[in-house]
C-alpha cells in the first residue's frame, strides 16, 4: 500500500558523503554474481519489511524475475549470498532505508529488496554495469545510492521514457547521492564503467519496493 496523496515521478537527492563512504569496506567482502559470464559483478541481496519507523530484516529468499521484464535472466531463480550482519545494521545503511521509505512513502508491511553490488573493471575493458541494458525491474519503485568508486569513469545513470528514446536524464553520481524513480512509468540504465587505472570499481546499493 503506497499514500496516494505522494506522487514520485524522479527524486535526486544526497545523504552524508561522508557517511555513505564508511560503507565501503563491506563491498570488498562481496562474492562474485553467480549467474552472469565473468567476474566484474559481485553481488549480495538481502529483504527487510517496513515496521512503523524501523525495519524488520527477513531471510533473503530467491529472487526472481519473469522473462517478460528481465530478457537477460528472466524466468531464472537467483539465491545470492545474504547482507552481512554488521552492513545490514550500519547506520549508513539504515539511512538508506528511511531515504527510500520518505521518497515512496512505504506503507508498514512493504517489502524491501536490498541488491549490494559492486562493479569491477580492468585495464583494456568497458563495463556494462547492467548487462541487460536499458531496461525496467518489474517493480513500483527503484531506489539507486552511489557508495563511491575508484579508478574507474562513466557509470552515469540514465533514465528514458521509453526504449527506443534518448535519455532524459544522464548523470554521473557522486558519494552519497541517490535517484529514487518509479519503475512503473521510467526505464532504467548506468553507462559503462571505463577503468582509468590497472583496476578499479563502482558501489552501489539498489533497493526495490
Amino acid at each position: 500500500m503506497i499514500d496516494t496523496d505522494i506522487t514520485l515521478d524522479w527524486q535526486l537527492d544526497t545523504l552524508p558523503a561522508e557517511q555513505v563512504a564508511t560503507l565501503t569496506r563491506f563491498f570488498g567482502q562481496l562474492p562474485v554474481d553467480p549467474y552472469i559470464d565473468g567476474d566484474f559483478r559481485r553481488r549480495r541481496y538481502g529483504r527487510f519489511e517496513k515496521q512503523g519507523q524501523g525495519f524488520h530484516r527477513l531471510d533473503n529468499g530467491v529472487f526472481f524475475q519473469a522473462a517478460a521484464i528481465n530478457k537477460f535472466l528472466g524466468d531464472v531463480p537467483r539465491t545470492y549470498a545474504d547482507l552481512v550482519p554488521a552492513f545490514a545494521e550500519h547506520d549508513a545503511f539504515q539511512a538508506m532505508l528511511a531515504a527510500f521509505v520518505r521518497h515512496t512513502a512505504l506503507a508498514d508491511g512493504r517489502e524491501i529488496g536490498v541488491h549490494q553490488m559492486r562493479i569491477c573493471a580492468a585495464s583494456g575493458s568497458e563495463t556494462p554495469p547492467a548487462p541487460e541494458g536499458v531496461h525496467q525491474d518489474g517493480f513500483d519503485f527503484i531506489g539507486v545510492f552511489f557508495c563511491g568508486s575508484q579508478g574507474v569513469s562513466g557509470g552515469e545513470l540514465q533514465l528514458y521514457h521509453g526504449l527506443r528514446q534518448p535519455p532524459f536524464f544522464q548523470q554521473a553520481l557522486t558519494t552519497g547521492e541517490y535517484l529514487v524513480l518509479d519503475d512503473r512509468r521510467f526505464y532504467h540504465n548506468a553507462a559503462p564503467i571505463l577503468p582509468t587505472e590497472q583496476q578499479g570499481h563502482w558501489d552501489v546499493v539498489v533497493l526495490t519496493a
